[in-house]
């Protein structure tokens, strides 16, 4: 890969990643209740979550999904119940103080942060699609594939870390706003509202498209 082809995909990659979505509002959550430091946990799902989609899609897997509409159509609403169950969770759960881990330091485990941010990544299995579209356009079919993977992987790795650690920081901010109980309360109810409307916003347009 030439370095103006690798720059071409530096620029489209950072765009694509930058719209507020699932991710990033996780990321901004837990910021807000966690820290800063504690919320790069979040971060560190997103790129697991990532990996494997670059895995899925070198081993052809977005074909298969695209050739294989109801697998793909029972993945994606499997994808919409989690994030759905998420906001719903998330609302029960509005205006409390963060869950606490095993130590008992009222910080939610990194572990914890970790699965759930992996969980809320791979809930829409159209990003395997997404990935498989941008890698598609910078991979030549006359180079060995793992060499071509070998950089554009890490790079589009490196891009994730910068804007999700971008919204990891902007959640302190955010933090500094909720001093009051009715303030973390609203903000909780909203970032509970996304994942609902997210995931319901999932199945309607699903539930359209095969009308």
């Amino acid at each position: 890969m030439g370095f103006e082809a690798w720059l071409v995909f530096v620029g489209v990659w950072f765009l694509s990643g930058i719209p507020l979505g699932p991710n990033a509002i996780n990321c901004i959550a837990v910021s807000s209740q966690a820290g800063f430091l504690r919320s790069l946990w979040c971060v560190v799902g997103i790129i697991i979550a990532g990996l494997v989609f670059i895995a899925l899609v070198s081993v052809g897997f977005a074909t298969i999904l695209a050739a294989h509409a109801g697998l793909f159509t029972a993945l994606k609403v499997a994808g919409a119940l989690y994030l759905i169950w998420m906001g719903l969770s998330a609302w029960r759960k509005a205006g409390r103080p963060a869950d606490t881990d095993a130590a008992g330091d009222g910080a939610q485990s990194a572990s914890r942060i970790v699965v759930r941010s992996i969980g809320i990544s791979l809930s829409n299995p159209k990003a395997v699609l997404s990935y498989a579209a941008v890698f598609a356009q910078f991979i030549s079919a006359d180079a060995p594939l793992f060499d071509q993977l070998a950089i554009l992987t890490p790079t589009a790795m490196g891009i994730v870390a910068i804007i999700y650690t971008a919204y990891c920081a902007a959640g302190v901010g955010i933090a500094r706003v909720l001093s009051s109980a009715r303030r973390k309360l609203a903000f909780d109810r909203f970032v509970a509202g996304f994942f609902v409307f997210a995931g319901t916003s999932l199945i309607a347009n699903e539930a359209v498209r095969r009308a």
